[in-house]
């Protein structure tokens, strides 16, 4: 297969020198670009900035902002057999990024907020044969809202974790797709979850 994965957390500039982001650390993202080059698929890795190092062999599109990384999926689209968004893509951006750096002053400082595009939706709107594989953080009702993800992105397969998996080296994580029960993978390294996601995803593609 053609695999595209998303890693990292987007950068949603306030002005030049100060954006808004999140914890992610990438370190999934990056642990399924590995499983799936070892595993004889073609990777292609759009990768939010990290303090990773990048596996061989697989192909690097490095990006910042959310709309960035909804380019370069775009482009990688047609060519792709599974997406996996595993990437942190920031849900809000600020309405006008100042061009120059913003002044401390005594002053209130408010910033408005507008949406990020939904890549997640629009790859599941614009699929034709891929598979697409979503993933839900969720700190309440996991399952629920993750599924509710499923179904509202029309995605194949969506892949839940709490918000502890941030940052950490292990995650726990549960997958389901529209025709089956939840699976759990119990906490293990990411590189080990990451393995198993990626047969999981084969079984779909065959």
């Amino acid at each position: 297969m053609n695999i595209t994965i998303t890693a990292g957390g987007t950068r949603e500039y306030i002005d030049p020198v100060r954006f808004i982001s999140n914890a992610s650390s990438g370190r999934m993202g990056y642990a399924l670009a590995a499983a799936a080059r070892d595993a004889g698929h073609s990777v292609t890795l759009i990768t939010a900035p990290t303090a990773l190092q990048p596996p061989d062999d697989v192909t690097v599109i490095n990006v910042t902002t959310s709309e960035d990384m909804f380019t370069a999926v775009r482009s990688a689209f047609p060519a792709t057999d599974c997406l996996i968004m595993a990437a942190a893509v920031s849900d809000y951006r600020p309405a006008k990024t100042s061009s120059t750096k913003i002044k401390k002053s005594d002053a209130e400082l408010t910033i408005r907020l507008e949406p990020t595009t939904d890549i997640l939706r629009w790859a599941g709107q614009n699929k034709t044969t891929q598979l697409i594989v979503g993933f839900a953080l969720e700190d309440t009702d996991l399952e629920t809202r993750a599924e509710k993800k499923l179904r509202d992105k029309n995605a194949d397969m969506i892949i839940a974790n709490a918000p502890s998996a941030i940052s950490a080296d292990e995650s726990a994580l549960k997958i389901k797709t529209p025709n089956t029960p939840w699976q759990t993978l119990p906490p293990a390294p990411k590189q080990t979850n990451a393995k198993k996601i990626i047969t999981e995803i084969e079984k779909l593609y065959t």
